[in-house]
């Protein structure tokens, strides 16, 4: 039986929204490396984005002091992102429904909808600290 090794790329800024493009940058290079079909990169992408913006905004406070890491785990078969940021954390459960009708028009509040609708598999773990997101390739 063939064992395939994953590809490991990592990825750490500091707590600055002006670092969201480099990561942006940096996504977009490696799903275009992989030649997946634009839907599934549009996805991917959109989720990392979300994510990374959260960790860096949300997470981290956007404070200097602190750093968001990346992790894009490349597999023949799926795609992991792991993206961990130093703030305290957060409870999913406690995040507002944006599909509540008292929250469909507020400005802010999707990304976490986003990232879920996006991805085939998240899982938040370390207290919120940490977003694993799976995207199955296959």
């Amino acid at each position: 039986m063939e064992q395939t090794v994953a590809q490991v790329i990592r990825l750490d800024v500091p707590s600055s929204l002006r670092w969201v493009h480099t990561l942006h940058a940096v996504i977009t290079e490696i799903l275009s490396q992989l030649a997946l079909d634009e839907e599934l990169s549009d996805q991917i992408n959109l989720a990392v984005i979300e994510a990374g913006t959260n960790a860096i905004k949300h997470g981290n406070q956007e404070n200097p002091d602190k750093r968001a890491y990346f992790e894009f785990i490349l597999q023949p078969d799926r795609f992991t992102v792991v993206i961990q940021d130093q703030g305290p954390g957060f409870d999913r459960e406690r995040v507002p429904d944006p599909m509540q009708p008292e929250n469909l028009f507020k400005s802010s509040g999707r990304g976490l909808f986003l990232i879920e609708s996006c991805m085939d598999d998240v899982t938040y773990e370390k207290s919120g600290t940490l977003i694993r997101m799976v995207k199955k390739l296959t």
